[in-house]
């Protein structure tokens, strides 16, 4: 099954509702109106090998929700030129994809969560103020891959529950922060941000942890708590071309056989660690 919905003049409070039920179904939605406001649709799966793909263009308070219940599922969705528009993603079950796109917006916000086994979620806001990503995976080898380009006051929220789950957050641009929650064994976190003025708020809890934080530019905080056995932390603050700094890293690390790297190059920088329990090793380098 497809279905497209399209309109070239102005409209509002339109609600577009998908439901399919089996094996290898496609629905396709797209709502393309200047000026719009309040629009929505939303699709429903059920069964395997289904693809949702949702857009919206020149819209304002509008949302996309998207929901999959089974196996090998795919969702794409994306809203271009607008402001204050959501999009909330479902998915339940194995082996499920969904792919997000923001771009030249205000104040957009993304929704997706996660449960069960192999799901994969991949965001990008590019050149967009004050938009927010939240990410909420629940089960074993969950992956959230979030991108923010070009942005100024953009927020990122991970939360990973379960195990080998891994996240990898980049963010270019002023005045970003990411905060990432993994609770669970094996869980890894990949942090990059490169501008002015970013912060990033780490919690993990469990066994087996890795975190791997990276910062370029000025005046960039990292706070970092991690709680468990055979965790390791890595961190790199550093200037543009070698220059820049006023750094500041905060680290606490309870537990047994914790690891900590902090690598600070420029001026002004900081690193407050902290570590209870047994066998935990730090290297700080200015």
């Amino acid at each position: 099954m497809v279905s497209f919905a399209a309109s070239e003049s102005s409209s509002e409070e339109n609600t577009a509702y998908q439901y399919q039920d089996g094996l290898a179904n496609l629905a396709i939605s797209e709502q393309a109106a200047p000026d719009s406001r309040k629009n929505m649709f939303e699709q429903e799966q059920q069964g395997v090998g289904n693809i949702a793909e949702g857009t919206q263009k020149g819209e304002t308070s509008s949302r996309i929700s998207q929901v999959q219940d089974g196996t090998y599922n795919t969702i794409r969705s994306q809203q271009q030129f607008g402001s204050a528009n959501t999009i909330q993603n479902l998915q339940v079950g194995a082996e499920n994809t969904a792919n997000t796109l923001q771009s030249v917006s205000y104040d957009n916000a993304v929704t997706a969560r996660q449960s069960g086994f192999g799901n994969l979620s991949d965001v990008k806001q590019l050149n967009s103020n004050y938009n927010k990503v939240q990410v909420t995976q629940v089960g074993i080898f969950n992956q959230a891959d979030i991108s923010q380009s070009t942005s100024f006051y953009d927020r990122a929220f991970v939360e990973q529950r379960g195990n080998d789950n891994e996240t990898n957050v980049d963010q270019r641009g002023f005045v970003l922060f990411s905060a990432i929650t993994q609770q669970g064994a094996f869980n890894m976190v990949s942090a990059r941000q490169s501008g002015t003025q970013q912060e990033v708020d780490i919690l993990q809890t469990g066994f087996a942890n890795q975190t791997n934080l990276m910062q370029v530019d000025n005046n960039n905080n990292i706070s970092a708590t991690q709680s468990g056995s055979f965790n390791q932390l890595g961190v790199m603050q550093s200037g543009a071309f070698g220059l820049g700094g006023s750094h500041q890293s905060v680290i606490s690390q309870v537990g047994n056989f914790n690891a900590t790297a902090i690598l600070q190059t420029g001026t002004s920088s900081t690193a407050v660690v902290t570590q209870f329990g047994n066998g935990n090793s730090v290297s700080l380098t200015h």
